[in-house]
């Protein structure tokens, strides 16, 4: 759907002289020679000899071919330079700001257009020098700000006296009043209306958008060449950071006569700006909002992440971090106060939980290790391992010593197939498949084998999205323990505990939720999974598509479709299975398969865990992974399961073919 936008559409200039020269007061000193004035010794009858005076006259004659060759230097060879700088008290050069390309979703429903913001500006040149402390006093009487802290400003600022500083964002309209009543007392400062953005759900997108800034001393030095100006806005994170390059428009400029004062009389010519391309996300705009609400009003404590993404392409269709923040607060420059109550939230708003979250991903793990078991031959599908609810195990040094490692259910689940055991998520099934049990013909995969695999379904490494701050997790294996705990002979020690832990996706094991949610893609894709990308295409103001990037695969299969196919069994079990974890989705109008997860994170109080759960839909034809986590949620059937069961829910009946 094409778009189409005005060349200015909202007529908002901003003043600035940068590209003229810049230049200081000429000064002129006059001397006078006092022609009758005596000199001792001599007397004006005197009959002087005219060559006892040569040096005199030789004097006089240099002096004036001196003074005769300044004059031509003034007036012939810099005559232009002066010309211009005195063009310069009365031209300016106004730059008018171009409008930041809109951002919107895949449907083209708008997620970040722009607003006006008022600004007070002054252009130090135009502020006469003999009071301007009494003219910065009475701008901070009108708009309470102190004229030690304007005069700062002033001197801080890194453009010349040409180059407006802006000394209050984003005013009020009765403050904007104010200033037009008293402006012709207040030479040289002037009012500057700026396009700033105005994203329509702010919290919702939040972190996925980003937000935009005026451009720092730092940033401005670094860019300078690439056309940006002192007050000019620029993406701080998120989408607006990492299409700047496509979101930023070309300015414009106004060139105007001014009065003594600065103030406009005449325009003398314009260049209209050039509004930026428009940035389609993958993103659904209705899918993402239906996932935080049901986030919102379903979560146990309001905080945690939720990812959906194409299957088939690595199309990210929801990246949803709870709680989000009002990016609207940085548009126009954000307040201290705001900035500070941001800061200083417990539950900390800032922090994009989807990619910079990490977490013990607990049982969504064992699809994984499951894969890897029926690879390697340690099991095959029809393989019976009883799950009695506790393995015991003699310490290595020690047999007196016995370690026990227990199952969710204490009590034991019974006998368990690969897909059964994934279903219904026994432990003990998958203790004995990654480190063995002397009473059993299992050997076990091992440490090092289990994490090399993990390492082919993408933990451990960044995704690659394309935003900022993802992290990469933890894979946990022998030597990251050893280099971790480095010069401790007992903690750096690999134990068969360790293997059973990673097996289930604890221990030290870290994930992101996009991560978890790129790993289930893999298994729902038949072992491939491409790079998520919250990017579809840029769109120029004319209509014409200017980049789209093609899917980039990113985990290659590392299993064959047979043991791919049974790992889709099993989760297609945890559904529709009499005792899967995930069978309140058995009632969505369309087919699907899943697996909850429930992470230990506490280690002094193991009754605190993390709810997650990762689904995909239909199961057929996989079209749609939605997983979600709820920290420090409890349970994952029953604080994440509901979530993704209304999201999977909305989505059948909204988009599936549709």
């Amino acid at each position: 759907m094409k778009i189409s936008f005005q060349k200015d559409p909202f007529g908002i200039e901003k003043k600035s002289d940068t590209g003229l020269l810049k230049h200081g007061d000429l000064e002129w000193e006059e001397g006078a020679v006092d022609q009758h004035s005596k000199v001792e010794g001599f007397s004006e009858e005197s009959d002087l000899e005219p060559r006892t005076f040569w040096w005199l006259r030789a004097s006089l004659g240099i002096a004036a071919l001196i003074l005769v060759g300044q004059l031509i230097n003034l007036q012939v060879v810099q005559g232009g330079k002066f010309r211009e700088l005195s063009d310069g008290n009365r031209l300016r050069l106004q730059t008018i700001l171009a409008p930041r390309g809109f951002i919107t979703d895949r449907y083209s429903q708008p997620l970040a257009k722009n607003t006006a913001s008022f600004n007070l500006a002054v252009t130090p040149v135009d502020v006469p020098e003999d009071n301007y402390w009494s003219i910065y006093q009475k701008f901070a009487e009108l708009f309470q700000i102190s004229p030690e802290e304007i005069d700062q400003l002033v001197k801080d600022s890194i453009g010349g006296p040409l180059d407006p500083v802006l000394i209050k964002r984003n005013i009020s309209q009765q403050e904007s009043i104010k200033f037009e009543v008293h402006a012709g007392e207040l030479p040289g400062f002037s009012l500057v209306n700026n396009p700033v953005r105005d994203y329509l759900s702010p919290e919702i997108f939040s972190h996925a958008l980003g937000y935009t800034g005026v451009i720092s001393e730092t940033e401005y030095q670094e860019l300078e060449n690439e056309g940006y100006g002192l007050n000019d806005f620029i993406g701080k994170s998120g989408i607006e950071l990492s299409y700047e390059k496509y979101l930023r428009g070309i300015n414009g400029n106004k060139q105007v006569e001014v009065d003594a004062s600065g103030n406009a009389i005449k325009v003398l010519g314009v260049v209209e700006p050039e509004p930026g391309n428009i940035v389609e996300l993958n993103i659904d705009k209705e899918l993402q909002e239906k996932l935080y609400q049901e986030f919102s009003a379903r979560g146990t404590t309001n905080k945690g992440a939720a990812v959906a993404l194409n299957p088939k392409t690595g199309e990210v269709l929801a990246l949803v971090s709870v709680p989000g923040f009002n990016n609207n607060l940085f548009a126009p420059g954000i307040k201290t106060a705001d900035y500070k109550a941001l800061v200083e939230n417990p539950n900390l708003p800032l922090f994009n939980r989807a990619i910079s979250g990490v977490y013990p991903p607990g049982s969504t793990i064992k699809m994984v290790t499951a894969a890897a078991a029926l690879q390697d031959g340690q099991v095959s599908e029809d393989t019976v391992i009883y799950d009695g609810g506790v393995l015991v195990i003699n310490n290595q040094f020690n047999p007196s010593i016995k370690y026990n490692f227990v199952g969710w259910k204490r009590s034991g689940l019974g006998p368990m197939t690969v897909t059964s055991a994934i279903a219904e998520s026994s432990d003990i099934y998958f203790y004995t498949v990654a480190g063995g049990h002397p009473s059993s013909t299992i050997e076990g995969l091992g440490a090092e084998k289990l994490a090399d695999y993990y390492r082919d379904f993408g933990m451990g490494a960044p995704t690659g999205i394309d935003i900022q701050g993802e992290k990469s997790g933890i894979v946990a294996d022998p030597d990251w323990k050893a280099e971790f705990h480095a010069g401790d002979p007992i903690s750096s020690k690999w134990y068969l505990g360790d293997t059973y832990h990673i097996a289930i996706g604890q221990g030290d094991m870290l994930a992101t939720p996009l991560q978890v949610a790129n790993w289930t893609a893999a298994i729902a894709n038949n072992g491939s999974a491409y790079k998520p990308r919250l990017l579809r295409r840029v769109i120029a103001q004319t209509g014409e598509v200017i980049y789209e990037p093609t899917p980039e695969l990113v985990i290659k299969p590392s299993v064959t479709s047979d043991v791919m196919k049974v790992v889709q069994e099993g989760m297609r079990l945890n559904v529709i299975g009499a005792k899967g974890s995930g069978r309140q989705l058995q009632s969505l109008p369309i087919s699907a398969a899943g697996k909850t997860g429930t992470s230990q994170f506490d280690g002094s109080d193991p009754s605190r865990t993390h709810a997650w759960y990762t689904a995909y839909a239909p199961y057929e034809d996989p079209q749609i992974v939605v997983t979600v986590l709820v920290e420090a949620g409890g349970e994952g059937h029953a604080a994440a399961v509901p979530i993704v069961k209304a999201t999977l829910e909305w989505w059948a009946e909204h988009r599936y073919n549709k």
